[in-house]
């Protein structure tokens, strides 16, 4: 398990990291990401029906291959919240926050008491089964990624309400939902302008930013604008065009009718 926090990595590499999401529940797949080069991971607990045990699983087999493993939670009932960072998880993110007390009650209970709720498990692989020191334990906890993600254009403008949330230390773009609910895509110009500004918000705060992309050209953009923590595609996606394609041109480019 790497000891440095994702928070760590990105401000002493200097850049914004690269990572995907994870919806497959394979360990051989994660190897193969690993070995392709992302920076981190995000199993997708929410869009893919990982359980408990196969999560931390997972985490474990991403930080083996030398990335950060970030778990996106299924809900606000925070159920996992407990059992996913005593398996180590560097950070986890919240799906669909739009009022900064959820934001406040759940990224609560990511944290120690007193200051938070989170109970004390030394004894887990978080603690190395009880072989860390304590203190080094606590602080690594404490160094955790707690990422809410904001999905609806009124959240999204109050970024800067969240922003300051005493136990949020990253806030995400959910450029999907957003769409949903407003019928504007990422490349519409409102969102591009609503997307700067949620990026300033992290920025004046000093906290983390996150955000999805389609394709590595948007990754590259995203990376380029400033954003902590960028994710491309994911792997079923990833792994599917390249078995189409391999396929494709296996028949010489000819659709199979």
């Amino acid at each position: 398990m790497n000891t440095e926090s994702v928070i760590s990595r990105v401000r002493s590499s200097g850049r914004g990291l690269l990572g995907t999401w994870v919806k497959i529940p394979s360990l051989e797949t994660m190897q193969l990401l690993g070995h392709a080069g992302f920076d981190f991971v995000v199993v997708d607990m929410e869009h893919a029906p990982h359980t408990l045990e196969r999560a931390v699983e997972l985490i474990f087999a991403a930080q083996a291959m030398g990335m950060a493993a970030l778990v996106r939670l299924p809900d606000h009932t925070g159920a996992t919240i407990q059992p996913l960072l005593d398996g180590g998880a560097d950070g986890l993110l919240v799906p669909r926050i739009d009022s900064p007390d959820v934001a406040d009650a759940i990224t609560r209970r990511m944290v120690f008491a007193p200051k938070g709720e989170r109970g004390l498990g030394a004894t887990s692989r978080a603690g190395r089964w009880g072989l860390q020191p304590l203190p080094e334990y606590l602080a690594r906890g404490d160094e955790g990624l707690r990422m809410i993600q904001l999905e609806d254009w009124a959240s999204l403008d109050r970024t800067a309400d969240y922003a300051v949330l005493e136990h949020v230390n990253g806030i995400f773009i959910g450029h999907g939902d957003l769409f949903l609910s407003s019928g504007k895509p990422a490349n519409d110009p409102d969102v591009k302008a609503l997307t700067a500004r949620v990026l300033e918000a992290t920025k004046d705060a000093g906290i983390l930013s996150g955000v999805a992309a389609g394709t590595p050209q948007e990754a590259r953009e995203h990376l380029a604008m400033g954003f902590s923590l960028v994710m491309v595609s994911n792997d079923t996606t990833l792994f599917g065009r390249a078995v189409a394609e391999t396929a494709r041109a296996a028949r010489g480019g000819a659709k199979e009718e």
